[in-house]
């Protein structure tokens, strides 16, 4: 850490010398730098969400691990999590009746 590394960490960490992964995720900017991108992939190899963005902009790691909670919860409830969800709070039913019912069961 002292020498600008991260420490150890429990998770495998890539390195892309050969760009195929910033291209097959289309994030490859001119010069062969890559966006600031976070892909979120559930346990069958879909992309659940993305974001990537331009060189001047930071991601937001809490945003990041929300959505992480809320694929976790989708995952374990067969639920989907409305706007402004976040762990702890209810999911709801995808379908009209499931929206109506969560929405008069969380009018303010």
């Amino acid at each position: 850490v002292n020498k600008g590394g991260i420490g150890q960490v429990g998770y495998p960490l890539v390195a892309d010398i050969k760009h195929e992964i910033c291209q097959a995720y289309d994030v490859e900017a001119a010069g062969g730098v890559a966006f600031r991108g976070s892909f979120l992939i559930d346990t069958a190899g879909t992309v659940r969400h993305q974001v990537v963005n331009d060189l001047p902009l930071g991601r937001n790691i809490d945003e990041m691990l929300r959505m992480v909670d809320a694929l976790q919860f989708h995952e374990a409830h067969g639920e989907v999590c409305p706007a402004g969800w976040s762990k702890g709070k209810a999911g709801m039913n995808a379908s009209t009746a499931g929206v109506a019912q969560y929405l008069a069961d969380h009018a303010a």
